[in-house]
């Protein structure tokens, strides 16, 4: 009997295994590419159905009237993830059009509504290298004529970019250019304001040897400017390229920093020796040993400190020691004393860093001869804007 009903028993148990064996094979085989594709749940069939719409004029139709479709979506779906992408694209047409302005302002728009796109940091390099343009000597158009000046509206674009994107790729680059458009302006503390800032909030950019640098090169060329401050200028930008060599000594621009230093050397131990033959031009001998020494101290064997110590030689023959040292002054009377306090008052309200005031030979008074300071002869260093700082592409 059992060898009758074991044939029908294995049949059965044959059919019972069959389902869990197709239900295997079917968990194991990938799943078309039809059934895998993504729906994105916040973006409904009708948004999604008036963006592809928009897409379609965009392909076929004029780009203006492609910005046109795009303003549509943006308007009648402020909300959907779409949105940005239809607001890039409208900056992407301005700029291919060639209207760089609107192209900027687009992208503003952009970011400062749609700050989690994932195109931000495009839109901020984009607007970076039309900022760059301006810089570069591009002039704001109103119908069709160029009316404001191109470095005026650079300074907006990097301000802009810097306000609504400080921690992107771009922001030290951004920095680093606004300064370079205050230099250009002639903007001095501005300059290295805006400089100092990329030092401060960026130290360890691709830009911050270049931002010291800078700072080191503006004081320079305030130093060889001949105005009153010319000696605190001078000090600053000859600690600026220290500065610079002992944080960069492998920099390419290294080598120029060192010459920068020995002119700025000669120059600095000139203006003293120009205040100490003003001192001793009017007798003022102790005033006049203080910065003859000072030229001996830090230019020793310079043909300024040789000057400066023969003259010091004279002086000691002639007055005696005790008469150049340092001290309590007997006082004077008259007409002499005016002068030299004058004279004294100019030379050290000048010194200041922070000093403000007119030109040196328009504060000494008449009785006093001008004498011609010697004037550096220094190239003007042009120095490109930074380049944007392009997003790193997605693996394909």
């Amino acid at each position: 009997m059992w060898f009758r009903i074991l044939p029908v028993f294995l049949a059965v148990m044959a059919a019972l295994q069959l389902p869990a064996i197709s239900q295997t094979q079917t968990e194991d085989e990938p799943e078309p590419a039809s059934q895998r594709r993504q729906v994105n749940p916040n973006i409904t069939p009708a948004e999604q159905v008036a963006f592809d719409q928009a897409v379609s004029i965009d392909t076929n139709s004029s780009p203006s009237r492609a910005i046109s479709a795009y303003r549509r979506f943006i308007r009648d779906n402020p909300a959907s993830p779409l949105a940005m992408k239809a607001q890039y694209r409208i900056a992407e047409i301005y700029e291919y059009l060639g209207d760089a302005n609107k192209a900027f302002t687009n992208y503003q728009t952009l970011l400062t509504q749609y700050p989690d796109t994932p195109d931000f940091e495009k839109a901020v390099g984009r607007q970076v290298t039309i900022a760059n343009m301006y810089l570069g000597g591009r002039k704001l158009k109103f119908l069709g004529l160029a009316i404001v000046p191109s470095t005026d509206r650079a300074e907006e674009m990097f301000t802009s970019i810097i306000q609504n994107a400080p921690y992107s790729k771009n922001a030290p680059v951004a920095q680093f250019n606004l300064g370079l458009t205050y230099e250009r302006q002639g903007r001095v503390k501005e300059a290295a304001a805006a400089y100092q800032a990329v030092l401060d909030n960026y130290p360890n950019s691709a830009v911050a040897d270049d931002a010291l640098y800078q700072i080191g090169y503006i004081y320079k060329r305030l130093g060889d400017s001949g105005r009153s401050q010319d000696l605190s200028a001078v000090i600053t930008s000859k600690n600026t390229f220290e500065d610079f060599l002992l944080q960069f000594p492998n920099n390419e621009k290294s080598p120029q920093a060192r010459d920068n230093i020995g002119v700025l050397s000669a120059k600095e131990t000139d203006d003293l020796m120009d205040i100490a033959r003003y001192y001793d031009r009017f007798k003022n001998y102790r005033a006049a040993a203080i910065y003859y020494n000072d030229v001996i101290r830090r230019a020793p064997g310079s043909a300024d400190a040789n000057a400066a110590e023969a003259r010091m030689q004279e002086l000691r023959a002639e007055l005696g020691e005790d008469a150049l040292r340092t001290g309590p002054e007997q006082a004077e009377t008259g007409e002499k004393a005016a002068i030299r306090r004058r004279l004294q008052a100019q030379v050290e309200t000048s010194a200041l860093a922070d000093f403000n005031g007119p030109p040196r030979r328009d504060v000494v008074s008449d009785e006093l001869p001008v004498v011609n300071k010697p004037r550096l002869r220094t190239g003007t260093r042009d120095v490109a804007p930074m380049p944007a700082v392009e997003p790193v592409l997605p693996a394909p």
